[in-house]
């Protein structure tokens, strides 16, 4: 019995440390705050970025996302938009910017 207490207790802590795999709103939520904080610690200081929306898809071979992000920038008095295109990794922990 007390054998199977602790298989019991190291299964429970087995799936409770498994990290949650985002999907949906959450996920597309998670991409965007990524490629904000990129953008912003990338481009000059001063600028504003927005990001409007992501389309994406997963590419599960290679453990990353292909993104394409619609932005508005500003600085100062001058704002544009545009998209950009990069990867991400799974982990949220690489980005790079093919576009």
């Amino acid at each position: 019995m007390k054998y199977f207490f602790t298989l019991v207790l190291l299964f429970t802590l087995a799936t409770g440390c498994k990290p949650k795999i985002l999907e949906g709103k959450d996920l597309e939520n998670k991409l965007k705050s990524t490629m904000k904080e990129y953008l912003e610690k990338t481009l000059q200081p001063g600028v504003q970025v927005t990001i409007k929306d992501v389309s994406y898809y997963p590419v599960k071979k290679k453990k990353y996302f292909i993104c394409q992000f619609h932005v508005g920038m500003r600085y100062g008095t001058t704002d544009t938009t545009g998209i950009v295109t990069g990867t991400i990794s799974n982990d949220f922990s690489r980005v790079e910017r093919t576009q």
